[in-house]
């Protein structure tokens, strides 16, 4: 039992307003889905505090109210202090710590509003005030405009960073807006973070993950055909 006391933790504390007995969960986001870990019935200072045992490497966990959530990441012995009010838990949050966390709220703000934009064209050409040539041109311009920007300030300027890694997984409509499997642009992301991975985390299930994933894509790629957005459906074909 001393032992265990002795490894290293992390700690995520913090307060969620308004919220008054709800339940607030504790989850890792793992490779193969999301596995909880903890919870807590907020009291009406909706106060909480979880202390887990720090990763081996880099891992990814979620904070959830109801359908509502906070990403974050550890990659150390963190303590990290959250702030949210349960009306915009997932958006008006504040969390300090850790300098990924912090990109990882602007990585998930950005893609929540590209959402919106391709959400607004979806029903635009639903309603038939555009073609639809004109809304997978726009979709297009959106997500290279999106793509653009990540790849620069998030992923090729630190691909060591876990916020590098979550950007790779962001979605939009449910597909992946990086998609290794189809672009011969976007592998080179992957493989710029499957790098730093194996230089730094070499055992890491993450590490072997994404590799596998570069060499799939890298094949792949070699006769893939771009994907659009049916604006029908919202779905890719």
């Amino acid at each position: 039992m001393a032992s265990c006391n002795k490894e290293p933790k992390f700690n995520i504390k913090g307060t969620v307003a308004d919220a008054e007995g709800k339940m607030l969960y504790l989850e890792a986001s793992g490779i193969e889905g999301v596995e909880p870990l903890d919870s807590v019935k907020l009291g009406s200072d909706g106060e909480f505090s979880f202390k887990k045992l720090r990763p081996e490497s880099p891992e990814f966990y979620r904070l959830r109210v109801g359908e509502k959530v906070i990403n974050f990441s550890v990659d150390s012995i963190e303590t990290l202090d959250v702030k949210a009010k349960y009306g915009d838990f997932s958006t008006g949050y504040s969390i300090e710590g850790s300098a990924n966390c912090t990109k990882i709220k602007e990585l998930t703000l950005m893609q929540i509003d590209l959402q919106k934009k391709v959400d607004g064209l979806v029903k635009v050409v639903q309603q038939g005030k555009i073609a639809e040539n004109v809304f997978q041109d726009s979709v297009s311009g959106m997500m290279e405009s999106y793509k653009k920007q990540v790849k620069t300030k998030y992923i090729f300027a630190a691909p060591n960073m876990t916020y590098a890694y979550f950007a790779l997984f962001q979605k939009v409509n449910g597909y992946a807006i990086f998609d290794p499997m189809n672009s011969k642009e976007d592998i080179k992301c992957f493989q710029a973070v499957a790098t730093s991975l194996t230089n730094n985390y070499p055992d890491a299930d993450r590490t072997k993950n994404l590799y596998n994933v570069v060499i799939k894509g890298l094949k792949n790629t070699r006769t893939a055909k771009s994907r659009i957005i049916e604006p029908s459906s919202g779905k890719n074909i």
